[in-house]
């Protein structure tokens, strides 16, 4: 005869753990670790601290990634909690696209290209800091805006296009060594795949505001 299968209000006290461990441990395990997966992505995605400056950085030279470190540590001292969440966040990774690693390291090659035209093509970034050749490339397909961009031209002619000088602008001024040949540029509005998203607005605004605030200071 097979063994009888208790519900769990029939097992007796003392075998209560072993028909746990043999029925629902292993599944309990799963849940409890679905459910820490779950909060963890939450946290990282839906709950994450949005961002106060978004910064598109490329560039075909070599450069030191302390000088991007000292500049967003010296963002902290301008007034840009724009969300007002009692912080400012920078987002600004560089993306370093050697043209000679194309025959020295071609996977490292092909994979710092994929990632700046995996942001250039969701239209993550309306702040942009390039070099030369690459304010170049963008310019071909129409991804450098003007000057009429701005709510305030600024003393500018609203047709001139935005091609700063990093070393004009707040933060980098305070920052020691940054190179010649880095520019700070606007993506057009009308390259930000806004659509009818008041959010995706918002952030364009915003990040208006955080150029000015580095211009003004």
């Amino acid at each position: 005869m097979a063994d009888h299968m208790y519900k769990p209000h029939e097992v007796p006290k003392g075998e209560r753990w072993q028909y746990f461990k043999d029925y629902y441990l292993v599944k309990s395990i799963c849940i409890a670790l679905g459910v820490i997966a779950l909060v963890s992505l939450l946290k990282t995605t839906v709950f994450a601290p949005k961002p106060d400056v978004s910064i598109l950085i490329a560039h075909t030279s070599y450069i030191d990634n302390a000088i991007w470190e000292e500049a967003t540590a010296a963002f902290q001292a301008l007034p840009l909690d724009l969300n007002e969440d009692g912080q400012i966040l920078i987002d600004a990774g560089p993306i370093h696209i050697d043209p000679n690693m194309e025959k020295t390291d071609p996977e490292m090659y092909m994979a710092s290209q994929n990632k700046l035209m995996a942001s250039l093509a969701t239209a993550e970034y309306a702040l942009q800091v390039v070099d030369d050749a690459l304010f170049e490339s963008l310019s071909r397909d129409e991804l450098i805006g003007t000057y009429a961009e701005l709510p305030d031209t600024m003393g500018h002619n609203p047709e001139e296009i935005i091609k700063i000088p990093l070393q004009e602008l707040a933060p980098f001024k305070t920052v020691e060594n940054v190179p010649d040949g880095l520019y700070m540029t606007l993506r057009p509005k009308n390259a930000m795949q806004i659509g009818n998203s008041k959010k995706k607005l918002a952030h364009y605004d915003q990040q208006l505001k955080v150029l000015m605030i580095m211009m003004q200071q």
